[in-house]
């Protein structure tokens, strides 16, 4: 018998027949259809699987004898079948077992591979716009790559739905709903959530439809049709049901629709689902009944995440219907969907009309500060708080609102005692209030304040609450504060599933603020873990949220981009980031990000040489920093001073940071200030006691690029014994296989062990490896020309229509962009066949355009440029002997000009050009000093060399003479000469005078 099943149940599209093929690519698989498998296809004897697609086109007497056929195949095959519908029971209780089934949840893309797929097929590196076509699409390939197709051609976000629907409708017609109940689709367009009780419910009120069987959803949710929500219900996915809607649309409206609405919604009512009810109500006509819901239980909804819902159901609600209390909810909803825009000018009427009326309300009031607050400016949210009246003896929920919102912003504007107060207030009132989402909303408040172990129970207090009051806003900003302890604490891997959790809770409806702030803890966690592609990822998305939500909350993602370019070596691309992030920071009064902001632009200066400026960085740090961020200022101000050459001052520093952060609890701005300690100090002991606790500290917090940096560092101490260097030299490897180039300054490997090395100098070659990659691996010389143009243009982006236009000059541009898509999976492929590393670890695009990142690979133009430099400077400052040694060196690498096989291609001209300058000038000096230390022959083969590269050099020329003659060498100097007049006559230039050849003969003879 047969070594067990895999069963792939999936709808169309879920990218079933792919896998089966991938399992193919071993050559020992057998792919073959059911009905050819029935047929008596022959499958070969060698096999050790045999792959069965389209079982589902089999009916049930079929399926069964295809199980027992897969069933008499020798004991050591491995079985796979896939099919679009879950198969016959009797089937699948025949196949070879144990059977294991694989369905949608398994082949559905993350938001994460999502993403990847948009950015590398289509060209759209919006992260956030990556994530709402998850939302719509629940991951599922097929439609992926058709939202990808309908964005490339124009479509936004905002109309990416219908323009999906318009594309979809026939395939899903045809390839997923074909062959369903159409009755059962018909009832589950109109229901969301969909559960079993709630079908049976509204079918049993259903006079003519068919009677409900327990277990009809169940082949929906197991092709992948019905999927789990942003809070764990099911639902239909969505461009499915506006697949449905539309086609009932055009037919005529369902039969009998408002009854089994209103039935849903008393089921939704009575259940707790309040949005749904509302929608279900409105769906059925009883607008009454939808207005009654929002005015008694808005706020209910806005907290368990339906705020983009309840502004819809208000908007659609007749004018008579919108209550003063309903405008107040749907101003607020619109703050909370992050429509910051129309929020205000649905806040302003009802502002207005208070300031006229003088009948300020607590609820009026902590709502219309939570939009400034939002947005960061806190003095404006304050001065809005001020107007709320003294609350009452016996307070209520939204007078304990707005004492805890007065707390957090007092914090956040540097008025620690006034806020501790105001929140001890708040804690009291909502006690009083007796409710839970002003509970949370007041231990929230209160844990800003607090430190240590007391801010920490105040958050577990306040998510209980939240917890209790189905609050899902509030659940995200606790959880999104206790990633932040928990990141203080350096408590890396909690911090990111706490983050992690703070991210999907806030997707399913939080305020995009929350969100922002929960994808940039999640981000620091990353960082942190190594992790850094999905770390440069959250922070790019909560800019983009941030962007197009009107926040002024950008600067934290830039901070993290700004660190991660750092870390990875990106000095340009850091420096950006860092000084946009500060600029924002400054404005907005924001020290979280400031601080640390400064600090890192501080060290990022210092190591590229620029002290001045990294001294007016760590300076400002220093003086903005408050006590909990005073050790991240004193730490960057070490490095500064370590690398203006003070020494002293930076231990000074070191020790400050030490007691700064033991002060704060701060571990990982401790273990920061003991590397400091340790590189700056002169004891060598004293430095491995300090790194080695500086590693324990790293190794709890689960931070593996930086415990591995300090057992390099270890590696590097004098003294250091085996262990400890062979432990460095594996850190360095880890290291450089994340992308991190070097610690403290130093290169962690040789250029000859780099993963990958490219050689442009002569003929054109990619080594991967250690060996050269061979012409069949590009598939294509266009990609290998793709590879050389982004090198020649030394890793600055280059827009996607310059690139077609370079690789495909007479071809119309609709035409190249999905083949550039191609070349770049397939350059991708060659540099990283084993996909070890992240997608743009050696090629980035983006909406830049194209880039090739030269620090990931040893580039041979590269280190003749560094080294023509390095020679000419050693040469200036009087080293001769190691100078002549480094542009000897430097000499026999240059194997020819760079893409010597494309001498016509215009965008080689750069690279080829300084290249070929540089090594004319170290040709030069080399020749030079070699005179100097009457090593003439050596001269004279350096100046032959230069003048064929080129003639007219007329120095050259008479150096040339000169030595010869020096040498004693007359035959040769006057053939040197006649090709040096020679050569002058061709250009029309004076022809020398002959007089040079007796002149130095003569000096030659006394």
């Amino acid at each position: 018998m047969a070594s067990g099943s895999l069963l792939v149940v999936a709808a169309a599209g879920y990218g079933k027949t792919t896998a089966l093929e991938a399992a193919c690519a071993d050559g020992q698989t057998a792919y073959v259809t059911a009905s050819d498998l029935l047929g008596g296809a022959a499958v070969g004897g060698t096999v050790g699987h045999v792959a069965v697609d389209d079982a589902c086109r089999l009916d049930p007497p079929r399926q069964v004898r295809l199980a027992r056929l897969l069933a008499a195949f020798p004991g050591h095959v491995r079985v796979s079948v896939a099919s679009r519908h879950p198969l016959d029971p009797a089937a699948v209780a025949e196949l070879p077992g144990p059977v294991t089934e694989r369905g949608p949840a398994d082949l559905a893309l993350t938001p994460d591979a999502l993403f990847r797929v948009l950015r590398e097929e289509h060209g759209l590196a919006d992260a956030d716009l990556a994530y709402h076509v998850h939302h719509l699409t629940a991951g599922w390939p097929a439609l992926t790559h058709l939202a990808g197709d309908v964005l490339r051609r124009g479509a936004g976000r905002h109309d990416l739905l219908p323009a999906l629907v318009e594309a979809a409708t026939t395939w899903v017609r045809e390839e997923v709903l074909a062959g369903l109940p159409a009755w059962l689709l018909d009832l589950v367009a109109d229901l969301d959530p969909i559960t079993e009780p709630l079908c049976a419910a509204v079918m049993a009120a259903t006079s003519d439809g068919p009677e409900w069987t327990p277990g009809e959803l169940r082949p929906l949710a197991r092709t992948g049709l019905l999927v789990a929500n942003g809070l764990g219900a099911p639902r239909l996915v969505p461009v499915l049901r506006a697949v449905l809607l539309r086609d009932r649309h055009l037919r005529t409206a369902a039969e009998g629709l408002p009854g089994r609405l209103r039935t849903a919604a008393a089921w939704y009512q009575r259940h707790g689902y309040a949005v749904a009810a509302a929608r279900a109500f409105q769906g059925a006509g009883d607008a009454g009944a939808c207005a009654a819901l929002v005015e008694s239980g808005g706020d209910g909804m806005l907290a368990a995440g339906g705020a983009a819902e309840v502004v819809r159901l208000i908007d659609e609600l007749p004018a008579t219907a919108r209550t003063p209390r309903v405008r107040l909810i749907r101003a607020d909803a619109l703050r909370m969907a992050g429509r910051a825009l129309e929020s205000v000018q649905a806040f302003t009427p009802l502002l207005v009309d208070a300031a006229e009326t003088g009948h300020w309300t607590a609820g009026l009031v902590w709502r219309a500060a939570m939009l400034p607050y939002m947005r960061g400016d806190f003095r404006a949210a304050l001065d809005l708080l001020d107007r709320a009246p003294e609350p009452p003896a016996v307070p209520t929920a939204d007078d304990a609102s707005v004492l805890a919102c007065r707390a957090t912003t007092l914090h956040l504007l540097g008025e620690s005692d006034a806020a501790a107060a105001t929140a001890a207030r708040a804690l009291s009132a909502a006690g009083t209030a007796g409710d839970d989402r002003a509970r949370a909303f007041a231990h929230i408040a209160a844990a800003m304040i607090a430190i240590g172990v007391r801010r920490e129970e105040h958050l577990a207090e306040a998510l209980a609450a939240a917890e209790r009051a189905g609050d899902v806003v509030q659940q995200a900003r606790v959880l999104a504060n206790q990633a932040d302890c928990l990141l203080r604490a350096a408590r890396y891997p909690q911090a990111l599933r706490a983050s992690a959790r703070a991210v999907r809770t806030a997707e399913a409806g939080a305020p995009p603020g929350v969100l922002v702030t929960a994808l940039h803890n999640a981000g620091e966690a990353l960082t942190r873990l190594g992790r850094y592609e999905e770390a440069t990822l959250h922070c790019e998305r909560s800019i983009q949220i941030s962007h197009r939500a009107g926040l002024r909350r950008t600067a934290p993602g830039l901070y993290g981009l700004g660190e991660i370019n750092r870390q990875l070596g990106r000095p340009e691309q850091s420096r950006v980031a860092f000084e946009e992030a500060i600029e924002l920071a400054r404005g907005h009064r924001e020290p979280q990000v400031l601080v640390p902001a400064l600090a890192g632009l501080a060290r990022l200066l210092a190591d590229g040489g620029d002290v001045p400026a990294a001294l007016a960085a760590a300076a400002e740090a220093e003086q903005a920093a408050p006590p909990g961020l005073a050790a991240v200022a004193l730490v960057a101000a070490g490095w500064v001073a370590l690398a203006g050459g003070d020494a002293d001052q930076a231990r000074g520093r070191a020790a400050d940071a030490v007691c700064a952060a033991r002060a704060s609890r701060h571990a990982d701005a401790l273990a920061e200030a003991l590397e400091l300690s340790a590189v700056a100090g002169a004891d060598v002991e004293a430095a491995r006691a300090a790194l080695r606790e500086a590693e324990t500290i790293w190794e709890r917090a689960g931070a593996p690029p930086a415990a591995d940096r300090i057992r390099v560092l270890l590696g590097r101490l004098p003294g250091a014994d085996g262990p400890q260097r062979w432990a460095a030299k594996t850190a360095a490897r880890r290291l450089v296989a994340l992308g991190v180039p070097a610690v403290d300054g130093a290169g962690l490997v040789p250029a000859d062990a780099a993963p990958v090395r490219v050689r442009v100098l002569g003929r054109f070659e990619v080594y991967v490896g250690g060996q050269p990659v061979p012409l069949p691996a590009w598939r294509s010389r266009q990609a290998r020309t793709l590879l050389k143009i982004l090198i020649a243009r030394r890793g600055r982006p280059v827009p996607r229509a310059e690139l077609c236009e370079l690789l495909w000059p007479d071809d119309e541009p609709r035409r190249t962009g999905h083949r550039l898509s191609v070349l770049l999976s397939v350059v991708r492929t060659v540099l990283d066949p084993t996909r070890l590393r992240p997608a743009d670890h050696y090629l980035r695009a983006d909406l830049a355009g194209v880039s090739f990142d030269l620090d990931r690979v040893a580039l041979d133009v590269d280190g003749l440029l560094r080294d023509a430099a390095h020679g000419l400077r050693l040469a200036r400052e009087g080293e001769p002997d190691r100078a002549r040694e480094i542009l000897t060196e430097m000499d026999a690498a240059y194997h020819g000009d760079p893409f010597a096989e494309d001498p016509y291609e215009d965008w080689a001209d750069g690279l080829r050009e300084e290249a070929r300058a540089v090594w004319l000038r170290g040709l030069r000096e080399l020749a030079q000093l070699c005179r100097r230390c009457a090593d003439l022959d050596q001269a004279a083969t350096i100046l032959v060399r230069l003048l064929v590269a080129d003639p007219f050099d007329e120095p050259a020329h008479r150096s040339l003479v000169e030595v010869l003659l020096a040498a004693g060498r007359h035959g040769e100097a006057q053939r040197a000469y006649d090709r040096w007049a020679g050569a002058m006559r061709s250009i029309d230039a004076p022809v020398p005078s002959r007089a040079v050849l007796r002149v130095r003969a003569a000096a030659q003879q006394a």
